[in-house]
């Protein structure tokens, strides 16, 4: 028996891997189109959430400053600030503090409890209240003297970002709900924040 050897030739193919230029090009281009109609999207969320954090943090601001009266078993005011007395734009921080002769200042013997600050961007806030008065005061009973309703209002007239806030005669705060799912907050009777 003769000995056979037989030998296969194996041929080898190079396997490229990657992309080609023009497969790099069209997949960025898809990307940045995809990317620029999310932005608008992702812009309008943010303004939203940031609107819920405003109209959160005045709600916290009246808690304490009821919590802060009926500890105390003094005047509280919840106000603008400004170095010693209610100032007039909301927009410049709040500040609550005890007001014992029930003036809306600082005196001597009286001292800041709390300074928020409190700088919405691109919104502005108004306080409508009983009496007409630019301030908040709660009683050693927690209950408000001033009631009324907070309004956050887009300077742009977007009500979508519209917030308000209701203060009842008990001291308690109630934040507009948006109730028929219309993008808009509104208190229990459908009305819309007054922007």
């Amino acid at each position: 028996m003769k000995n056979l050897s037989f030998t296969c030739p194996i041929t080898t193919r190079k396997i490229q891997s990657g992309f080609t230029l023009i497969e790099l090009l069209i997949t960025t281009t898809i990307l940045t189109l995809l990317i620029s109609m999310a932005v608008p999207s992702f812009a309008k969320l943010w303004q939203k959430q940031q609107a819920d954090v405003y109209i959160e943090t005045l709600q916290r601001a009246m808690a304490t400053a009821r919590y802060i009266a009926i500890t105390s078993r003094e005047i509280v005011s919840l106000c603008p600030y400004t170095e010693t007395a209610c100032g007039e734009e909301w927009e410049d921080g709040i500040m609550i503090f005890i007001d014992k002769n029930n003036n809306g200042i600082i005196d001597d013997e009286e001292t800041l409890e709390e300074f928020i600050d409190f700088a919405p961007n691109n919104s502005t806030i108004s306080w409508r209240a009983s009496g007409r008065k630019n301030y908040l005061r709660y009683s050693p009973t927690g209950m408000a003297r001033q009631f009324g309703r907070f309004h956050i209002c887009d300077k742009e007239g977007d009500l979508s970002l519209a917030r308000a806030l209701v203060i009842s005669r008990q001291g308690r705060s109630r934040i507009y709900k948006d109730r028929n799912n219309d993008g808009v907050v509104e208190d229990t009777n459908g009305a819309t924040p007054d922007c």
